[in-house]
């Protein structure tokens, strides 16, 4: 679950507008399976782990492709820009408070065996990441400021 912080949109409830996103016909069921293998009834295992960074991975890599050619065909209109931008601030959050998490496993040697790591290693390592996740928080700002400048700053304010 993500925090509230600054760099939130905060003004628009990505999940309320969905209902107005054009969506693909298979998107029900995805969402089901979904839900089903990550949802807050799933379970949680380096399979887990695995399975989202693959999944997460593949749909950055058709936002990637679809994106720069797609012109009006990917994103039509102003709402549905504003509603990427949402998306996309909330990714950034996620991965910003995600790497942040990591960054205390590492130095607090509460996550991830890291036992063969040398600790000078591991300092850069929870350095590294403590890094990431600040320029992330900046990235997700930066994107809120975006959506601000769409104009589309109705909704309501609840998180998920």
């Amino acid at each position: 679950m993500l925090k509230n912080a600054w760099y939130l949109i905060t003004h628009a409830d990505f999940f309320a507008g969905m209902s107005d996103a054009p969506r693909l016909p298979q998107a029900p069921d995805l969402m089901l399976t979904l839900d089903e293998l990550f949802g807050d009834d799933a379970g949680i295992s380096p399979a887990h782990t695995a399975t989202a960074v693959e999944v997460m991975l593949r749909m950055a890599e058709h936002l990637s492709d679809a994106i720069p050619h797609g012109g009006r065909h990917a994103v039509a209109d102003g709402d549905q820009l504003a509603r990427l931008l949402n998306g996309v601030n909330l990714l950034l959050a996620y991965l910003a408070q995600h790497s942040g998490r990591l960054a205390h496993h590492a130095d607090t040697g509460t996550g991830a065996d890291l036992s063969a790591l040398p600790a000078g290693d591991r300092a850069e390592l929870t350095k590294a990441l403590a890094a990431a996740s600040c320029r992330l928080e900046e990235a997700a700002g930066l994107v809120k400021e975006a959506h601000l400048a769409t104009g589309r700053t109705t909704g309501s304010a609840v998180r998920r």
